[in-house]
């Protein structure tokens, strides 16, 4: 879908982004992480143009961004930010309808478009539709920046530390929610953040950078189990790398049969659909040695015990 090869930015004398070659196949999502400075913000901004490489080519489905027009470039590219940046004395619904009016879309096609996002985000369009900015939660506008981005049904989605400013508990649930819009509408993402809880929950494939340099690409599993030595090692967090590896499976991938295990009516129960990391937790908070695991209508389906909660954790 997206493919960078050797691009590189200079601004006076200091190179921002030093020869990055990167493939995103279509779908997938890609986290560019670092520390802050490293250049994953520069690199975003020269896929769309807002900034132009000093060299490198970028291709997009196998055209060169170069061949055409920024601005109409940019009207093929889902672009969401930190801070949101809605536009204050414009609706909700305007926001929304900001794309699809500049490349001239019908009046009712841009109404069910806004409809459409609005439902996919969980806002009622009577309650939401004609608010304006500031009268929404940091949440809330979040989702209109979302919703704003996808809004001419982009090709490739751009998102620069998108819940950064948001509290955990809202950063989190819309983490959740933008991972399964995008698996629902198989949009190739390119998110930057400094978080690597982030980047392991929502991303396909990791590129971590330091200096303006791409260090090591891998996909959240591998990255743990083998990351670079040095600051790949250190960003993904030594032992930490047992519970980050956990939080990477469901409870059902790991249930074992209910029936070899001793299980009575006091066993603690756990939603197959959960992490393997929130059943360990589950697991030390509630002192026992085995989770009763329960589908979505709360049957028994399963069992998981500590021991094999280790052993997933584990090196290979």
């Amino acid at each position: 879908m997206i493919e960078l090869q050797g691009l590189t930015r200079v601004f006076g004398e200091r190179t921002a982004v030093d020869n990055l070659n990167l493939r995103v196949e279509s779908g997938q999502i890609c986290a560019l992480i670092g520390t802050s400075g490293c250049g994953k913000s520069t690199t975003l901004k020269m896929i769309n143009r807002l900034i132009e490489p000093t060299s490198g080519t970028v291709l997009i489905n196998g055209e060169d961004i170069r061949d055409q027009q920024p601005e109409l470039l940019r009207r093929r590219i889902g672009y969401a930010i930190q801070g949101v940046g809605l536009f204050p004395h414009r609706t909700v619904y305007d926001n929304i309808a900001t794309v699809p009016r500049l490349l001239n879309w019908p009046a009712k096609q841009i109404d069910q478009r806004v409809h459409e996002l609005l439902d996919l985000l969980k806002m009622d369009f009577d309650t939401f539709a004609y608010q304006y900015p500031h009268r929404l939660s940091g949440g809330e506008q979040q989702r209109i920046g979302v919703a704003r981005a996808l809004a001419a049904r982009p090709e490739l989605m751009l998102m620069d530390e998108p819940f950064g400013a948001l509290d955990p508990l809202t950063r989190e649930r819309l983490q959740g929610e933008l991972k399964q819009i995008q698996r629902m509408l198989g949009i190739t993402t390119i998110l930057v953040t400094h978080d690597i809880e982030e980047a392991i929950r929502l991303a396909d494939q990791i590129a971590v950078m330091d200096g303006g340099k791409l260090l090591q690409v891998a996909s959240p599993a591998e990255l743990l189990r083998n990351p670079r030595e040095g600051f790949v090692s250190q960003l993904v967090g030594g032992e930490e790398r047992a519970l980050r590896l956990l939080s990477l499976r469901s409870v059902g991938d790991l249930a074992q049969p209910a029936d070899q295990f001793e299980l009575s009516d006091d066993t603690p129960c756990i939603d197959a659909g959960m992490s393997l990391r929130d059943a360990l937790a589950r697991q030390i908070w509630q002192r026992s040695a085995v989770l009763r695991v329960v589908d979505e209508t709360g049957a028994t389906c399963g069992a998981v015990s500590l021991q094999e909660l280790i052993n997933a954790g584990g090196r290979d």
